[in-house]
């Protein structure tokens, strides 16, 4: 035992980089640690702004922090009835929550579908369905609001009613799954999930649903995970679908809600308001990164391996 470590001691000991090597390396890192900072600065900027007063936030000149930070800044954003910012987060989180989960079975299942079940017409079939990412939304948002309003006339149901009927138009086309994580999730299955082992599933009698429960599913969490934050940080920064159906400020979500920051003073910007509000807004974000960090990178990492 000694000797080994010994051994391994010598060795890292060993092992020297030259000096053009230590160059690169001390230089490598000056460019990472600005690279961070400068990514870094704008948040920094948003936050020391929401903490000065209008006159230092509209100032010409350069001010890095208050010389009286306002803290209680944060508490006045969310108290505020006229914008009704707590409600709209949870408008926000309704969505998501009822989207995600459901959206998420609907596009890992048919995920599955795609990468171990064998069907006509797959690849023709998955074709058409990755065509529909290459048209923007400003191109298909008139066509479904007059089949959503053409749907609510057939259905009779009046938007008028209360929560949460008119966060409907937001959760009903991500019910039907999200066709990039389809996608993605699709090369993940091939690469995770290998053949074999489906096919000593079938044989000991498991069936398609089985399998993919508890062999495909638990496989491929990271990159289930991966995806579902990219889901979740979409659905969160949505604003141009929310500004078209909802017209109560009762059932408006986030990035509708921040919006209103911009004329809630009415004789001017409050720009301490929006950084405030922008700031409290990108917590949640954070949050669920740094919760699922390790997935995402893991996803991150296996989808260059292939079999």
């Amino acid at each position: 035992m000694e000797a080994t470590l010994k051994t391994k001691r010598k060795v890292k000991s060993g092992i020297k980089r030259t000096r053009a090597e230590q160059w690169m390396f001390w230089t490598a890192t000056v460019f990472v640690i600005l690279g961070a900072l400068t990514m870094m600065f704008p948040y920094f900027w948003m936050f020391s702004t929401s903490l000065k007063t209008i006159g230092e936030a509209n100032s010409i000149s350069l001010i890095l922090w208050p010389s009286n930070p306002n803290w209680g800044v944060f508490l006045e954003v969310l108290t505020d009835t006229s914008i009704s910012f707590v409600r709209s987060i949870g408008n926000t989180m309704f969505v998501e929550i009822t989207v995600i989960l459901i959206g998420t079975f609907s596009s890992t299942l048919a995920a599955f579908a795609f990468a171990k079940m064998k069907m006509r017409y797959r690849k023709t079939i998955l074709l058409i369905l990755m065509t529909s990412m290459m048209v923007p939304y400003a191109a298909v948002m008139l066509p479904q609001y007059r089949a959503y309003l053409s749907l609510t006339n057939i259905l009779q149901i009046d938007m008028g009613n209360p929560w949460p009927w008119p966060l409907i138009p937001l959760i009903l086309p991500g019910l039907f799954g999200n066709i990039g994580m389809t996608f993605f999730l699709i090369t993940a299955m091939k690469n995770s999930v290998p053949d074999s082992l489906v096919e000593s599933a079938k044989i000991d009698g498991a069936g398609y649903f089985r399998i993919y429960w508890q062999i495909a599913l638990p496989l491929t969490k990271p990159a289930i995970a991966a995806q579902v934050i990219f889901w979740f940080v979409g659905i969160w920064n949505d604003f141009f679908a929310p500004s078209i159906y909802l017209t109560n400020k009762t059932v408006w979500t986030l990035q509708v809600a921040l919006t209103s920051l911009n004329s809630s003073y009415g004789t001017g910007t409050n720009i301490p308001w929006i950084m405030a509000g922008s700031f409290l807004a990108s917590i949640p974000m954070i949050i669920v990164f740094l919760v699922f960090r390790n997935m995402f990178v893991q996803s991150v990492s296996l989808s260059g391996i292939k079999e």
